[in-house]
């Protein structure tokens, strides 16, 4: 059985559509289903169900599907470790991510880009931190950063890169931009947007205000950090978030909150006992290096 036979089992199973599938594996549909055909002869046993329109995947499609994963990611792994050994460096990088993170990559992927001109980033955003943590067990990325939660699964591998603790963020034009600390509750009388409930960011914001016996109410909330940077660019607006979300944005000041509980700290996550790519671990270090003076 080729590994082909095994990608399209894989992406048939996920979809569930024939027409689809085909259009993500840019093959054509027959192509599609003659692969399957042959997959379910050679192994002896229907995979799908197909009644109208609809397929489904039988009880052996089910079984075969996490062991049909498990081969193409070990056979991935192996051909990475070998060009890492030959110190051929092609291929793509896949990094899962939470939004408000995002900013502060920047810098670091234009130094990775120019150092590893022939690898492919590929840059997986979600507000959730479950979520990109779903991603890195599901194989869709090579590792991801995300703030540190009380606990992760035992097969997930945390490890702390930096702090990045809440801050106030203002345009430096702003006479807040002097201060070298501030109280969540002076806040309470100037134009604040926040990230929409939910983001882990604004759940540590919630519990700092509730902690200091006040409600925050802001004018705008908004799914979107870098929206929000532009809104406190116009001067008319401040907000509360991460003090490296202004990294790329000099125009801007982050200024400490007073209250203790905001401290954020920025973790690498990956699978325990998964092969580490070379190209993935100089991303850290660039990482490590882009913020380490800015601290």
């Amino acid at each position: 059985m080729e590994l082909t036979q095994l990608k399209y089992f894989i992406r048939l199973a996920e979809i569930l559509n024939f027409t689809e599938a085909s259009r993500l594996l840019f093959i054509t549909q027959s192509t599609l289903s003659q692969s399957i055909r042959q997959t379910e002869g050679e192994l002896g046993i229907q995979l799908f169900e197909r009644i109208g329109k609809k397929v489904y995947l039988t009880d052996a499609g089910q079984a075969f599907l996490p062991f049909a994963r498990q081969a193409i990611i070990e056979t991935e792994t192996g051909i990475q470790k070998l060009r890492d050994m030959q110190q051929i460096y092609k291929g793509e990088l896949r990094i899962g991510v939470i939004y408000s993170l995002c900013p502060m990559l920047a810098e670091s992927i234009v130094r990775f880009s120019k150092e590893y001109p022939e690898i492919k980033l590929i840059l997986t955003q979600s507000t959730s931190i479950n979520d990109v943590t779903i991603m890195l067990h599901e194989n869709e990325v090579d590792f991801a950063l995300a703030y540190k939660l009380d606990t992760f699964s035992s097969s997930t591998e945390v490890v702390d890169l930096f702090p990045d603790p809440l801050c106030l963020i203002v345009h430096q034009r702003s006479p807040l931009a002097a201060l070298k600390k501030i109280s969540i509750q002076a806040l309470t009388h100037y134009p604040l947007a926040l990230l929409k409930p939910g983001s882990y960011t604004r759940k540590m914001i919630e519990k700092i205000a509730m902690e200091s016996g006040i409600s925050l109410q802001p004018m705008a909330e908004i799914n979107d950090t870098n929206l929000l940077l532009q809104m406190v660019h116009t001067g008319d607006w401040i907000s509360i978030l991460s003090q490296h979300s202004v990294d790329s944005h000099p125009e801007l000041r982050a200024v400490p909150l007073k209250e203790k509980g905001g401290n954020m700290q920025v973790s690498l996550l990956q699978l325990k006992g998964r092969y580490k790519k070379i190209v993935a671990q100089r991303f850290i270090e660039i990482i490590q290096d882009t913020t380490s003076h800015k601290i």
